[in-house]
């Protein structure tokens, strides 16, 4: 093994660990890029040579991550997810043998001992992994470093950039086939994007205490925010390189910091192409100026937490905001020309049918553009988790599966069937709307003009299990999808 200060010829120093996989997990057709494995692969590049692989779900063979030979292998989860986590991790442990097996992301942070317990790994990052990952690609160790979880030895922090203008740019270069996640439609509903919508974060950290949330465990609630000019690089990044046109930021709260919001705002009027985009936002930070400013610089659609429309339910889950803000922010949007999506939450701690009916009363009041309705889940490392636990709430600790919408979890105050009734009632109120919304003139005629057999049949087969067109929609976009990028990687493929 080099000694850590041996230099290559470069003058970079040379890494303990020479070849490093990151692998990103999921269950699902391919949506978002791993912005989390692309910071990663961006701060140890230098020193080892690192490639990103985002294996499709039904992947058993795993050849690809197999033929690089790591020596390093990182996996990244979350709780949901940890079931495929596993089987990737037991195919490559065997078809590996000499490589070292280190575990991340929100899985892993919320529930250290029992997921060391269950994939018995080298060594496990809690918090955020990027300083640890540096250390332990340069020393070739996982013993002493901050952030690094072995059970028995003593554990310390992670350290992290508070500054995160000194992370480097995501490491774009380091995922081959990132060209996959620039597939139409993309993620901004009712708009449909050729190249997709790639995932930006702006920022880490939410200062906010929803019971259902335990986000906080991995970056904390103090918010660290990069510049705007640093942000700005990568979109123009993606747009001189990648032609990209459209992007979803994904922070907790794009609109936490309004003097920021603004000089971004500001950046993205000068510049000389536009980019259309959208985000997460909190109502009781908006207003119509900050509306009619987004609208200006390119934003078209704010997604919108609103879980209920009951007061009472709203404190249990300590969303911090109220039902006339909720009001006051929809206004706001539709004055300022945004498309609100608002999400809810069936089954909260309280919740009765009285309050059920408030929710209804407040969906006709705000007319979301679009609406979705999730099963409470109480994830690892929230307060909820804490309160299911301590009133035996959970009725199914697997959490496999598509999380929030596959069925409930929790038995509160309404049982599986009722919850299952609920939201039902609840996507009757908001079919006509979504499917007005989703199926727009232009989004229509693309789906025909690009429709394929193997759409027709996810289309049907998710129909016929759910009798739920908006499911059924999703699943014909999901093939569409997979369709689009096999199509990209033939376009790509060298001709013998």
């Amino acid at each position: 093994m080099p000694r850590m200060n041996e230099q290559k010829e470069t003058g970079r120093p040379v890494a303990a660990f020479r070849r490093v996989a990151l692998v990103n997990v999921r269950i699902e057709s391919r949506q978002r890029s791993p912005v989390g494995l692309l910071m990663l692969a961006a701060c140890i590049q230098d020193q080892a040579q690192t490639v990103i692989f985002d294996p499709d779900p039904d992947d058993a063979q795993l050849a690809e991550i197999v033929a690089f030979q790591p020596d390093l292998v990182g996996i990244g989860f979350m709780t949901q997810t940890r079931f495929r986590a596993l089987e990737i991790h037991n195919i490559l442990r065997e078809k590996l043998p000499h490589a070292k097996f280190v575990l991340g992301g929100v899985g892993p942070t919320v529930e250290p001992d029992k997921t060391f317990e269950m994939f018995k790994p080298d060594a496990l990052v809690v918090g955020e992994g990027e300083k640890a990952l540096m250390d332990i690609v340069r020393t070739g160790t996982f013993a002493g470093i901050p952030g690094v979880f072995i059970p028995g030895q003593p554990f310390r922090d992670a350290e992290v950039f508070w500054n995160l203008d000194d992370l480097p740019q995501p490491a774009i270069d380091c995922m081959p086939d990132f060209y996959r996640y620039l597939c139409p439609p993309g993620g901004i509903r009712g708009k449909w994007f050729k190249s997709g919508t790639p995932m930006i974060m702006t920022s880490r950290g939410c200062p906010y205490r929803c019971t259902f949330c335990s986000s906080h465990l991995m970056f904390s609630r103090k918010v660290r925010r990069r510049s705007v000019g640093h942000v700005m690089q990568e979109i123009r990044r993606l747009h001189d390189e990648f032609g990209i046109d459209a992007v979803y930021f994904f922070d907790d709260t794009f609109n936490v910091q309004r003097e920021w919001l603004k000089e971004f705002c500001a950046a993205l009027e000068n510049e000389p192409y536009k980019l259309t985009w959208g985000c997460q936002i909190r109502v009781n930070l908006f207003d119509v100026e900050m509306g009619r400013m987004m609208r200006r610089a390119g934003c078209v659609q704010v997604d919108i937490g609103v879980e209920s429309g009951s007061p009472k339910v709203l404190k249990a889950v300590h969303k911090d905001e109220t039902v006339e803000q909720i009001e006051k922010a929809f206004a706001a949007c539709h004055a300022a020309g945004l498309a609100p999506m608002g999400t809810f939450l069936v089954g909260c701690p309280e919740e009765t049918w009285e309050d059920v009916e408030l929710t209804k009363a407040l969906l006709r009041r705000i007319k979301p553009s679009f609406a979705e309705f999730f099963y409470l889940i109480p994830y690892p490392g929230s307060e909820l988790y804490r309160q299911a636990v301590e009133n035996d709430w959970i009725v199914d600790a697997s959490y496999e599966g598509r999380g929030m919408v596959d069925h409930p979890v929790l038995k509160i105050n309404f049982t599986l069937e009722e919850q299952v009734r609920i939201r039902r009632e609840y996507f009757q109120m908001m079919s006509f709307r979504n499917l007005r919304g989703y199926l727009s003139p232009t989004v229509l005629l693309n789906v025909l003009a690009s429709v394929r057999p193997c759409m027709v049949r996810a289309f049907l087969r998710e129909f016929r299990k759910t009798r739920n067109l908006r499911d059924a929609m999703q699943a014909y976009v999901h093939a569409l999808r997979n369709h689009s990028a096999a199509a990209a990687a033939r376009r790509r493929r060298p001709v013998s």
